[in-house]
């Protein structure tokens, strides 16, 4: 796995860790959406949809269902 790649998996799960706290699964996954849509170029959305639908084991649980969601 590339460089690149690691980070860009261990920034979104920090993005998730810190917007997770006290809110459902779901609203924090949606606010995760929100940031990564708003913020990240579409090449790094694009590397971790294509990751997390090859592999996606090093995403924590909020980032997965958020990258899910950022897939469809």
């Amino acid at each position: 796995m590339s460089t690149k790649l690691n980070n860009i998996i261990k920034m979104c799960n920090q993005i998730s860790d810190n917007i997770g706290h006290h809110l459902t699964p779901t609203q924090a996954a949606d606010k995760v959406v929100n940031h990564l849509t708003l913020f990240w170029a579409k090449s790094m959305k694009t590397d971790l949809i294509k990751y997390y639908q090859n592999d996606g084991s090093g995403l924590n649980d909020i980032s997965k269902l958020a990258v899910a969601k950022l897939s469809q």
